[in-house]
Order: structure tokens, then sequence, then C-alpha cells
């Protein structure tokens, strides 16, 4: 009893770790996602729409939202967004960072609650997920306001990653094992040739890759795949006992993801402000630091300044300007409701995959993943041999 005790409380609390400076680049990455990006609604235009709605097409999912019995009025849908806002903007400054996590998570909530009470439901609850967990991650160690009102020694906590992966993983599963059921793996049929068809003839999804797709006829290829999908599913909570399973199932995951955007258009992004919280962000902070301190080899306080500015300057221009194409210049026209912005980022996320995490990829480096790594560590060991 006392091994398997043992045995649980490491894979627990030691199954990922991470540094306060790689928690820090983290959340600024997860408020910029959430305040350019992943608010429900898109806007106040969405909200007005359902604000008119009459009680009657009210039809909630079972759980808390079946409380209300209309949609509230437009004043409560700006009130909620703009607490939306206004906390994603303090997990950014990192400002009473545990608390604004937890409202941001909440109001995106009760919005995406009352968006999904007119019969259909996205897949987007881990846009709200993230923050409530990490919340308790203390995310706000590192580059806030919070580490210069309470000081730099606080610890971060690991067990919220671990939590994470665990609800990604039962997602999946919750995913996979309705198509055993449902008879994906019926070698006769097809199923998700089926599904690519009903997209594209049926919701009109036909841009990218999908025409080329829906001409590909080849049924031992698709027969391969779903077997395939049912068994990545199904195999992803599996994969969470060993991190280093875990993170090769996220790279798969990027992959599967991007090849369901080029051939049906469904980008599935509020999946990756998930997958990205088991990046290397160690590795990251470390190069990121190394480069500053070509510049500025003496000072080592400014260059950690350094880090914080470019990396956020970096995302918050490129983020602004993605966005702005995206609302105002139609440099690309999509028939369907697949977004610019979604296109780019998943692309991005295949292209860091490729280029950052093949040589890591299912490895649990020296000072990452592993027991023996410091969370309070100034600077983590070199997670992948370069060489």
């Amino acid at each position: 009893m006392k091994n398997r005790d043992s045995g649980l409380n490491r894979w627990i609390f030691e199954s990922f770790t991470i540094t306060p400076e790689g928690l820090g680049l983290l959340r600024i990455l997860t408020a910029l996602m959430l305040l350019f990006f992943l608010i429900p609604g898109g806007g106040t235009v969405h909200y007005h729409f359902l604000a008119t709605l009459p009680a009657d097409f009210y039809a909630p999912p079972p759980g808390p939202m079946m409380l209300f019995d209309t949609f509230p009025g437009l004043a409560i849908f700006q009130v909620l967004q703009t607490v939306a806002v206004l906390s994603a903007l303090m997990i950014l400054v990192g400002y009473h960072t545990k608390w604004v996590s937890l409202i941001t998570g909440l109001s995106v909530l009760i919005l995406q609650g009352f968006i999904f009470s007119v019969g259909k439901i996205d897949h987007e609850i881990l846009v709200a997920v993230v923050p409530v967990i990490l919340a308790y991650s203390n995310w706000g160690a590192a580059f806030s306001i919070d580490s210069f009102r309470k000081g730099k020694d606080q610890k971060n906590e690991r067990w919220p990653l671990t939590l994470l992966a665990l609800l990604i993983g039962f997602m999946m599963f919750t995913a996979g094992f309705p198509k055993i059921l449902g008879g994906w793996l019926d070698i006769s049929t097809q199923a998700a040739q089926s599904h690519l068809l009903n997209q594209f003839y049926v919701r009109e999804r036909q841009d990218l890759l999908a025409e080329l797709a829906v001409q590909w006829n080849n049924p031992f290829f698709w027969e391969l795949l779903d077997w395939g999908t049912v068994l990545f599913e199904v195999g992803f909570l599996i994969s969470i006992f060993r991190a280093a399973w875990f993170r090769f199932f996220v790279g798969i995951a990027v992959l599967f993801h991007f090849s369901t955007m080029i051939s049906m258009n469904i980008a599935f992004l509020p999946n990756f402000i998930a997958y990205a919280v088991f990046l290397n962000w160690d590795a990251i902070y470390k190069s990121s630091h190394q480069w500053m301190m070509r510049w500025n080899r003496n000072n080592f306080r400014k260059s950690r300044k350094g880090v914080l500015i470019s990396f956020t300057l970096m995302l918050v221009v490129f983020f602004a300007l993605l966005n702005y194409i995206t609302v105002h210049e139609k440099v690309i026209t999509l028939q369907s409701d697949l977004m610019l912005y979604e296109v780019v980022l998943v692309s991005m996320a295949v292209v860091i995959l490729l280029v950052g995490g093949v040589k890591c990829l299912g490895r649990s480096p020296r000072g990452f993943g592993t027991a023996n790594s410091s969370s309070l560590h100034p600077l983590p060991p070199e997670p992948c041999n370069s060489n």
C-alpha cells in the first residue's frame, strides 16, 4: 500500500514539472489567446441575436443552465463579456492571478452555456477549463504584478498540469468510445469518409483540401483512418500515466486536428490552448534568456525583463495583425465558417511541433517532466541535446 501511494503521489505531483518563468510565459500566451480569439461570441452582434430570441428557443443542455428559463437581456451579456475581458487582462499582467483566472473561466463558461442553449453544442469547454485549473498552479509567480507584491520565492504547483492531462484524456476517450459503439470499426463501412462527405455537401465546408479529400476514394485508406481515429482517441486516456506518452499523444493531436482542418474545415482551435500547456516552456524561456544574454551578458535581471518584453510584444503584434487581417481585410476568402486566424494558428502549431518537438517528442528530458528538476531553479537544465 505504501508503494502504491508513493507511485500515485509521483504521478500527481511529479509527472510534469515547470519553472515559474515557464508558467509565466504560458500565462501570457493564454491571456492573449483569450483576448484576441477565444472569448465566446466573437463580439456583441451574436449577443444581440441571442437577447432577442423568445423563451421557446431556449433549449439548454443538461446542467446548471437549466436553472434559467430564457436568454438574458443584452446588458447581462455585455456585463459577462466585459468581466471576461477585464479578468483576462488581469491574467496577462498577473494581478491577483488566482482569483481572476477563476473569474475568467466562470464568465467564459456562463457565456458558452447561453450560446450553446440554442441546440448546437461546440467543443470549446477547454477555453474555460484551462484558466480555472491553472489558477491553482500559481502561474502568477513570475513575470507578474503578483511577483513584485509577494516576492520572487513563490513555488508553483505541479498537480494542475496532471489534472488537465487527465481531463484531456477523458474528453478524448468520451469521443472515441462512442465511435466503437457506433460501428466505426466495422470494415464494411467507412465512417470518417461519411463524415467528410456530410461536411462537404451538407454543411458546404469546401475550403483548403476538402475537394481533394472528397475525391480520394480508397476504402483501405478510409478504414485505416477509422481505426486510427478510434485507437488514438481511446488511447489518449491511457497515455496520461506517463508524461512522455502524453506529450506524444498531444503531438499526434496537433497533426490530427490539422488534417481535420484542411479536409473537413474544422479547426478545434480551443483545444490548442490546452495543448500549449504541455509545451516545454522551460526550454522556451531558457532559449529566450540565452538570446537576451548575448546582448547583455553582465545583467541577468535586465535580460530577464527583456525576455518578458520581447515575448509579449511579439505575441501582441502578431495577434493584433492577424486579428486585423481576419476582420478587416479579406486577404483569403473562405466559403465555409472556418476563420483565417484558425488556419494560421493551427498551421503554426504544426510548424512548432515539427521544428521544435521532433527531437524531444516522447522523451522525459533531464530537468523537464522528471522528479529531479527543481521548480524553483532560475534556469532549467538543457531540455534536449541540440547536437
